[in-house]
């Protein structure tokens, strides 16, 4: 448990107020990470400013791998779940869902999506010679600019994850796969 104490969406700045709003009302709560996060206010603005520009970078699918694969591997569930949820709103199928967390899954998966998770695995364990060959993999079945993109979001994940567990971060929303 942090002696760092959570802030309360009325405690923090307007200007950080209207930036995480289109998040809060697509999760529909105002979670732990802007909570701390607000803390470091510039920090948590330019934070977000690259969350955008990957998030517009991306297809959907291929961000979602990457994130539930990160988030899996640093065993971070807040973020997982959250990730679960919002994969389920975009429309991907819970099975596909099931294999992106490491669960027992007939899903088929494409060739970009085995080689962010593998890029994504090997950024979180460290093997930089391993997530390069997959980045590589990327840029030859994507373009070049996704495969750096994704080097980026898959450390922007290390980040949440680290910091999340780091402070404790706890949600009260269950796992997709608890809740049915």
């Amino acid at each position: 448990m942090t002696s760092i104490p959570p802030l309360d969406f009325a405690d923090i700045d307007e200007s950080l107020q209207a930036l995480f709003q289109p998040t809060i009302d697509r999760l529909g709560y105002f979670g732990d990470f802007f909570r701390y996060g607000s803390h470091a206010p510039a920090v948590l603005s330019g934070f977000m400013g690259l969350s955008v520009a990957l998030k517009q970078s991306i297809p959907d699918d291929v961000n979602e791998t990457v994130a539930l694969t990160v988030c899996t591997a640093m065993d971070f569930s807040y973020e997982r779940i959250q990730h679960e949820r919002l994969s389920e709103k975009l429309g991907f199928d819970r099975d596909w869902i099931a294999a992106m967390v490491g669960r027992p899954s007939s899903a088929a998966i494409t060739p970009t999506q085995a080689a962010a998770r593998e890029l994504s695995i090997a950024m979180v364990d460290g093997r930089h010679d391993d997530a390069r060959a997959a980045a590589e993999r990327i840029a030859a079945l994507e373009n070049p600019g996704l495969a750096v993109a994704l080097l980026f979001q898959a450390t922007r994940f290390i980040q949440v994850c680290a910091i999340g567990r780091t402070l404790d971060m706890q949600l009260a929303a269950p796992s997709i796969f608890d809740s049915k």
